[in-house]
């Protein structure tokens, strides 16, 4: 924002202050203080709002109130924004804050819309199962996702839990493949199909944590309990009243006390009816990410960054110049990968095959790639290969997708070349196109 257009801004928070600062603000100082706010993308009400606390003034600029918003609603960078809804779930952190502790809170609420992750940036008197009105918060964009902050302006009443209509209490029945960031508490029938323990600190108490897998006919997700409710693997439960988060597109069912389960007869879920989700690649790119998929298509890219590189014999993570970002210079171990592009014509997706899978995939091990590294071409030589193996060709890949700020990628676990039938795909094209004449 050029300095010309803060000038009604300025003109709002100076006339804000004309009769209650302690003492006059200039102009110049008002403008430079405004344009750093906006530059580190603190909306603009709320950095105004902020400015006149600051400088003294007390009262807020006039406005009318703010309507109440629907969670599901919630777009990123909006001001003012005034919520009613519930605390699902509420945790502290410390965090530092140039050079400085600090202690936050972040969590999720709930509406008869959707769920929606928050962060407070100072102590708020709530806790878990409150009814809420939240006013003058702000949002922001997280990692794709929209959140709700809490700045110095927000303001926290505490409501009888008639306010929210019933539906924000009623948990939507659903299944595993329409699992969804926001979506609101849910219902699913499910197999259990891996299951660990684990203890962990939350508030300096230990704390017992149940985490697996889980299992419909349309797909497979993560869970998280955080109760004991005697689960075991093979199980078939109804969860009620748990949400969904996600962590790179990959869904996560989390469900604590407030959720019932009920176990099931095992036939109501046969084994034999969970299995590997094939999926169009467009719909992998919607969803951005999602657990153990088979997708198919043609490699239209080998990328920079296949062939051999080195981990760190700590973390496992590729190292740079002998060095690793988490434990500095190490000496890497050898190892080999493919970073492929697949596009199915309806969408594009990236992959990483590990060793094996390479090896297996060029017909030549890690040790012959070396050798031919080591006597001609290096990495260039390395690639080639690749390219001329794989280029064009059509792959099967089955493993976990990921989304992030760059895209979708399957991290496969198995990888096979799939065979064209040219004459059949030619005569299925034909029918196509004569279809639409």
């Amino acid at each position: 924002m050029k300095p010309n257009d803060l000038t009604v801004h300025i003109d709002d928070i100076l006339q804000a202050l004309k009769t209650h600062a302690d003492k006059p603000v200039e102009r110049e100082e008002l403008e430079h203080e405004l344009k750093k706010f906006i530059d580190y993308g603190v909306p603009l009400e709320q950095a105004k709002q902020t400015l006149i606390k600051k400088y003294g003034g007390g009262v807020l600029l006039s406005s009318s109130p703010a309507e109440r918003t629907l969670l599901g609603n919630l777009q990123p960078n909006q001001s003012n924004v005034k919520v009613l809804c519930r605390v699902i779930a509420i945790n502290p952190k410390e965090i530092t804050v140039r050079g400085e502790p600090r202690r936050i809170f972040y969590g999720i609420l709930g509406d008869e819309s959707g769920t929606v992750s928050f962060t407070a940036w100072n102590e708020i008197s709530v806790e878990k199962g409150d009814v809420v009105e939240i006013a003058n918060a702000y949002t922001k964009e997280w990692k794709g996702d929209v959140q709700l902050n809490m700045g110095d302006r927000v303001s926290i009443g505490k409501m009888e839990k008639e306010k929210l209509p019933k539906e924000a209490f009623t948990p939507k029945t659903c299944k595993i493949e329409a699992f969804k960031q926001g979506m609101g508490e849910v219902e699913v029938t499910v197999r259990i199909l891996e299951l660990e323990k684990r203890e962990t600190t939350v508030d300096d108490t230990q704390k017992t944590v149940f985490s697996g897998v889980i299992g419909d006919e349309t797909g497979k997700a993560q869970f998280t309990s955080w109760k004991d409710f005697k689960l075991k693997q093979g199980d078939v439960v109804t969860i009620s009243g748990g949400y969904i988060k996600t962590w790179k597109g990959i869904p996560q069912l989390t469900f604590d006390e407030r959720a019932t389960v009920k176990k099931l007869s095992k036939t109501a879920l046969p084994k034999e009816e969970i299995g590997t989700t094939r999926m169009p690649l467009h719909t992998l790119v919607e969803k951005r990410g999602a657990l153990d998929v088979e997708a198919e298509g043609t490699i239209i890219e080998v990328q920079t960054g296949s062939g051999l590189v080195k981990r760190c014999p700590e973390c496992n993570r590729v190292i740079w110049n002998g060095e690793c970002k988490v434990h500095g210079p190490v000496e890497g171990n050898l190892d080999l990968r493919m970073k492929l592009v697949v596009d199915d014509g309806t969408g594009c997706v990236g992959s990483i095959l590990n060793r094996e899978l390479t090896e297996n995939l060029l017909g030549q091990s890690l040790e012959d790639l070396t050798t031919l590294a080591e006597s001609s071409g290096g990495d260039k030589a390395i690639l080639g290969i690749m390219q001329k193996h794989l280029f064009a060709r059509r792959i099967l890949l089955r493993g976990n997708a990921m989304g992030d700020e760059f895209g979708t990628t399957i991290i496969a676990s198995t990888a096979q070349m799939v065979d064209i039938d040219v004459q059949k795909e030619t005569e299925q094209l034909l029918e196509k196109l004569e279809a639409l004449a």
